[in-house]
């Protein structure tokens, strides 16, 4: 391996130990970096080849993090995905996984509650959870149940 292509694959290192990052966002910070265009992509390769880099583990975790503190549904963590970089397969497994073991209703629930403790209009409320990736099924449903 050359010279410049280690030193991109310990720049990049150094940001994975930090935490999870995504192919696109890794690619972002080496080109700040001065780093060229083919040594970014020999040193992402290896550290995909290795198993330091996955996009697929990237989008669980980024998933599993962001819900924790901001409910959102589908519709908004697939954007948010594809919109940092992560294909949009890539996304749309990660999202499905995670909803395989979280109940969107309930994630709504939990968006609906911060909203009226905020005292929301009812518009301004389904206008939020809508933004917020919910569908307008699980958004009716919660609302109406909770009228």
């Amino acid at each position: 391996m050359e010279e410049t292509v280690k030193l991109a694959v310990e720049a990049a290192a150094r940001s994975l130990a930090r935490c999870e990052q995504c192919r696109a966002g890794l690619e972002r910070k080496l080109l700040q970096k001065e780093f060229e265009k083919d040594v970014i992509q020999q040193a992402l390769d290896f550290l995909e080849e290795k198993g330091y880099l996955s996009d697929a583990r990237y989008a669980e975790y980024w998933i599993r993090n962001h819900c924790t503190f901001k409910p959102q549904g589908r519709i908004r963590l697939l954007n948010e995905l594809t919109s940092r970089g992560v294909s949009r397969e890539v996304a749309k497994n990660a999202v499905e996984s995670y909803f395989e073991k979280v109940d969107e209703v309930e994630l709504c629930k939990i968006a609906y509650q911060k909203l009226v403790s905020k005292q929301k209009t009812e518009q301004k409320i389904i206008k939020s959870l809508a933004d917020s990736g919910f569908s307008y099924k699980i958004v009716t449903k919660v609302i109406t149940k909770n009228l």
